[in-house]
Parts: C-alpha cells; sequence; structure tokens
C-alpha cells in the first residue's frame, strides 16, 4: 500500500536498490507476468511501427507511463500524477494496468490496435472471466480516458506552418527531401510539469562572424562528411547507434529500452517500475518541449546548408554531404542530445552512476559500453557531430537544457503529494456525437476524486451535477437555454476545498447544440 509518507522523498529506496544491482546483459529477459515492462515495449513497438518521430514518440511513452502510474496510484488509494479515479477494492493491480496502458496505446496508435489488442488479450489467458476481472479492465480502461482527455488538448495537433528563412543563419529545408519543418506546434505545446516552453530556453547559437561558429562548422566539415577521411570507424559506429531515426523507437524509446533493459532482472515491485517510468518519460516530453521551443525560437540553419554556401566565411563547398540524413527541423539545440540529458538525470537518480550495456534497436548486433548515464548521454550528443547533422554547441546547449528539465522533473515528482485542485475538461466536437441531448465532460483531481460540480446559465442559480466514478459528469440539455447568448460556469469544488471553474460561450449553436471551442482549465 502507497501511504502519504512516501512521498517525501519518492524513489529514495528504489535508487539504493538500484545502485546495488548487478549490471546485466543487455538483452536480460522480462518477466512474464510484469505489465508495466510489458507495455512499455508494446509502446516502443508500435512507435517504430508507425514510424513515429521523435515528439510524438516522447508524448505517448509519457502519457502510457502516467496512465499506468495513476492506476496503480488510484489503486492504492494514493495521489496521482494527474488523476486519481475510486478503485474497486478487488481489482487486480496486472490487470488494470495491462488495461490503462492498452486503452492509452490504441488512442494514441489506432493503426496497431489489432497487435495491441492480441497483447491484451494474451496478458490476460492466465486470468479467469470474473466480475472482478472486468471491474479491473474498466479502472485501468477509465485512468486512460481520463488522463488522455486532460492532456488532448495540450495543443499536439495545432496545425502550424514552420517558419523558415533565406537570410544568413535562418533554417530553411535541407536535402535530399526539402521537407518543411516538424512539429512548430511542439514549441508553444502545455508541458506535462514546466511551467512553461521556454522554462529553460538556452541562449542561442554563437554569432556567425564568431571564431566558435568558425570553428564549429569546420569540426562538422571535416569529421561529418558522408566521405571523410579523418573520422575513425568507431565515430561511424557511434553516429549510427544512437541515430534512432524514423522507423526505430525515437531517442526517447532509445532510453526506455535502456531502462527496462536494466529493471528486468530485478524483480521490483510494479510502483517503484511504474515511478521511474513516469518519471522517465515525462521529463523526456518535456525535454522535447523545450527543444522545439528552442529550435522554432532561434531558427538556426543546419550544417549542410552552411557548409555548401560557406555560411561560416569559408569556401562553399556545394558537394559536402552529411553521413547521416539531416533531420527536417532547425538545428539549435540539438534534440537527441536534450533528450539524452534528461533522461540521464532520472536514471542516475535513479540507478546512481553505474556502468551499464545495452544493444541499440538503430545498429542490431551492435553492443556498446557505458561508465554511466552522463557518459552514454554525451556519446548521444557527440554521435550528431559524427553524423554531421549538429554543430557542437548545438550538442552542449541541448545536454545542458535537458539536465535542466531532468532535474526540474525529479523535484516535481517530490512535490507529487501536493494537492493540484481540480480540473474541468470539456468533450470537445471529436468526442460528441451529433443530435446529443447533453453537454458532457471531465471533472479530474489528483489527490481526491472529485463527485460533483454545479453548473450556473447566464448568471442564474447553481444546479448540481453528479460526476460518476470515471470522472464523467453530464450538463442536462433541458437545462440549457436554447435562445441568445448563453454562457455556461462550470464549478467543480473538492474534497480539500479547491474550486476550479471553467467558462463556455455556447454562440449560435450547430445542430448538435455546441459550437464553441474546447475547454480546459486548470
Amino acid at each position: 500500500m502507497i501511504r502519504a509518507a512516501r512521498w517525501v522523498a519518492p524513489g529514495a529506496a528504489l535508487a539504493l536498490i538500484l545502485a546495488a544491482s548487478v549490471v546485466p546483459a543487455a538483452r536480460a529477459e522480462r518477466p512474464a507476468a510484469d505489465p508495466v515492462l510489458l507495455w512499455n515495449d508494446q509502446t516502443n513497438r508500435a512507435i517504430q511501427a508507425t514510424n513515429t518521430d521523435a515528439f510524438q514518440a516522447s508524448r505517448a511513452l509519457a502519457l502510457e507511463s502516467v496512465a499506468v502510474l495513476d492506476t496503480v496510484r488510484s489503486l492504492a488509494g494514493a495521489q496521482g500524477l494527474m488523476v486519481r479515479l475510486p478503485a474497486p477494492k478487488d481489482a487486480r493491480t496486472e490487470i488494470a494496468v495491462a488495461s490503462a496502458a492498452h486503452t492509452m496505446l490504441v488512442r494514441l496508435f489506432p493503426a496497431c490496435q489489432a497487435a495491441l489488442d492480441a497483447a491484451f488479450e494474451a496478458s490476460l489467458t492466465a486470468e479467469p472471466s470474473t466480475p472482478a476481472r472486468s471491474r479491473a479492465i474498466a479502472f485501468g480502461e477509465a485512468v486512460a480516458e481520463a488522463v488522455f482527455a486532460e492532456r488532448d488538448r495540450d495543443g499536439w495537433r495545432v496545425a502550424k506552418t514552420a517558419p523558415t528563412g533565406a537570410a544568413a543563419g535562418q533554417w530553411r529545408p535541407t536535402p535530399p527531401l526539402q521537407l518543411p519543418g516538424l512539429a512548430p506546434q511542439w514549441a508553444t505545446m502545455t508541458p506535462f510539469l514546466l511551467t512553461a516552453p521556454n522554462q529553460f530556453r538556452p541562449p542561442g547559437p554563437p554569432a556567425l562572424d564568431s571564431a566558435a561558429f568558425h570553428e564549429a562548422t569546420a569540426t562538422v566539415e571535416a569529421i561529418g562528411g558522408a566521405q571523410s577521411t579523418v573520422r575513425a570507424s568507431i565515430q561511424t559506429e557511434i553516429a549510427h547507434y544512437w541515430s534512432d531515426a524514423i522507423g526505430t523507437y525515437a531517442p526517447a524509446g532509445h532510453w526506455n529500452a535502456i531502462a527496462a533493459t536494466l529493471l528486468a532482472p530485478m524483480g521490483l515491485n510494479l510502483e517503484a517500475e511504474a515511478e521511474l517510468f513516469a518519471e522517465l518519460n515525462v521529463a523526456m516530453a518535456d525535454a522535447g518541449i523545450a527543444i522545439a521551443d528552442a529550435k522554432y525560437t532561434y531558427l538556426f540553419w543546419r550544417p549542410v546548408t552552411v557548409i555548401r554556401l560557406g555560411g561560416d566565411g569559408s569556401r562553399p563547398n556545394p558537394a559536402w554531404t552529411p553521413l547521416l540524413e539531416t533531420p527536417n527541423h532547425p538545428s539549435y539545440i540539438s534534440g537527441h542530445s536534450a533528450f539524452s540529458g534528461a533522461a540521464a538525470a532520472v536514471l542516475t537518480a535513479r540507478f546512481g552512476t553505474r556502468p551499464f550495456s545495452f544493444e541499440s534497436a538503430s545498429v542490431p548486433g551492435v553492443t556498446r559500453k557505458f561508465a554511466s548515464f552522463q557518459q552514454a548521454a554525451e556519446e548521444a550528443a557527440i554521435s550528431r557531430v559524427y553524423g554531421g547533422i549538429h554543430f557542437p554547441f548545438d550538442n552542449a546547449d541541448g545536454l545542458t537544457t535537458g539536465r535542466q528539465v531532468g532535474a526540474w522533473t525529479l523535484s516535481a515528482f517530490r512535490r507529487l503529494a501536493d494537492d493540484r485542485g481540480p480540473v474541468i475538461v470539456m468533450d470537445g466536437a471529436a468526442m460528441r456525437t451529433l443530435g446529443t441531448q447533453s453537454l458532457a465532460g471531465y471533472a479530474l483531481d489528483n489527490t481526491t476524486p472529485v463527485t460533483a460540480v454545479t453548473v450556473s446559465l447566464n448568471g442564474g442559480p447553481a444546479f448540481k451535477v453528479v460526476v460518476d466514478e470515471r470522472g464523467r459528469f453530464v450538463i442536462p440539455r433541458h437545462r440549457v437555454s436554447s435562445l441568445g447568448r448563453r454562457e455556461l460556469l462550470v464549478t467543480a469544488s473538492s474534497a480539500t476545498g479547491r474550486v476550479t471553474t471553467a467558462s463556455l460561450k455556447l454562440d449560435d449553436p450547430a445542430e448538435d447544440g455546441i459550437d464553441t471551442a474546447p475547454v480546459t482549465v486548470k
């Protein structure tokens, strides 16, 4: 059972256990009945199968991990990171965790539903079909749906056109595909735990006429070219080992696979595993937002552009090609470096400074050994110079940003017992059926389940609506006027006295009765 006192220093005992453990083989066997590790692996498989990019992959891993963590904590009667729902007393944690992870992944990767369904069914083969099993499945599903709803309007799918420029220093699409900038909306997304996307914004790249910029460009040109004569074979291997390109499990998945390899032989309880993956993945998801903020703020050009044009004052080298294909987003800061800096900060806090080895999905059959997570992160960073796609200062500032995000995440997790207060999430058009006779939404809290909300129409008297065990509430259509300008005030009060109010303006209703933007209040 999780007790509130535990959250004064979460993971402290876990860190001691991990630091004292024996270095495992790169492909240690996963306990067959461990749903946390099994569904973390299923997330990586879905990322690979769908060619998910690095930004989307980090968000998917975070959402799956949070759904699992909040399921475990709700079952134990403890605070969640985002959601706490009333749990059935006879629910098996293993079943509820599998259900939460499966539900979240089907939401995130609908193209993989057949494989995910098969994995879920396989995980239940040893479980007799009883009412208790059904309750556990329904509970895990409820937590996942609530987490998904709360994060679905974080800005991840806002349509934006990536900026570009033709002036010196400005990013523009790069060969060979000349693709537009990837995921510019990530720069303005709502973070999981950071206060804002620019909370740890780095100072920016060096001036174009500086010696630092000239030296950095010369370094990349010499060592990062496809036909480089100075790059050692081990440096070429490192570039490919950490490439984590589309079609692999991306940088965030790479670090998850490392963590899973270390955890698999240890036999920790599900709570400890869920906590570690949530910390790791929330840190990397927020690092992804900080990365995009820097990239689309400074909009700095890539080495291939500079070298071919002679943009550092050197002679143009129009035939120069990097070893790796240049990703389609600005150079500063390096995403690999920031993802790795964040991951190393979390894993060092949990496992200690310790050696490990790992076989990368980018280069099957090649296993590399590391003295520490920080060394691995630094190697991931320099690999981008060996690959010819980043400047050294991209990597240095990327590592710093990632480490800052990782430290912030660990600090935030130490405050998990804090009462965040209620969150109101109204259903949007994508979640409604035309002709529905009511307005619906979620009233959620991480400390105590919300049991009721009140609604006031156009400043009139408030009436009460009940919140069910999934955090759902419904405002009957007959309580909403059909004439004139309408404003609904929805108020949720927690058992601890925290209050949140959402204002919904329902103007010129469409046939389904609602023509307004979705509302999320935090």
